[in-house]
């Protein structure tokens, strides 16, 4: 792929995550789908960024500049609207959502006398979503230890 294709799908790939980072800040309830995919899509740009970076660096030619520019604008706003702003904003939001399902849990645990089938179901749910919250959780803090690692 040429420098000029390469730089083409980088900036496509950026405006998705625009696109993604400007959808999930406008909503105050994060969903778990729209987390993961925000997450991937922030390390896909990352990536393919600093690859292309080095690629440029190893050739010499009239664009390399203005090409270096583009990838130092991406990741800067890669760490203005999210690594500094969002990511923390998510995973604030991940431990006040999993410590509300886990006293959630603890109150339906305290009444444990008569469990109706319907009291079970629900805490089964309960316990599933406090998985998935956690589950993510997890995956939100490899971001930030790769952040830690950079």
């Amino acid at each position: 792929m040429d420098m000029m294709n390469s730089l083409d799908l980088l900036n496509s790939e950026f405006e998705k995550l625009q696109n993604i980072i400007e959808s999930i800040t406008k909503n105050s309830e994060k969903m778990i789908p729209d987390i993961i995919s925000l997450y991937y899509q922030v390390t896909m740009v990352q990536t393919f960024s600093k690859k292309l970076s080095s690629d440029i660096e190893s050739i010499e030619t009239s664009e390399q500049q203005k090409f270096l520019n583009k990838i130092d604008e991406i990741q800067k706003f890669i760490t203005e609207n999210f690594s500094k702003s969002l990511h923390p904003d998510i995973l604030s939001q991940l431990v006040t959502s999993i410590q509300n399902s886990t006293d959630s849990l603890k109150q339906l645990g305290e009444n444990s006398e008569q469990k109706t089938k319907e009291i079970i179901e629900n805490e089964a749910l309960l316990y599933k979503k406090l998985r998935e919250l956690m589950s993510t959780k997890e995956f939100v803090e490899q971001y930030e230890i790769g952040l830690n690692n950079d």
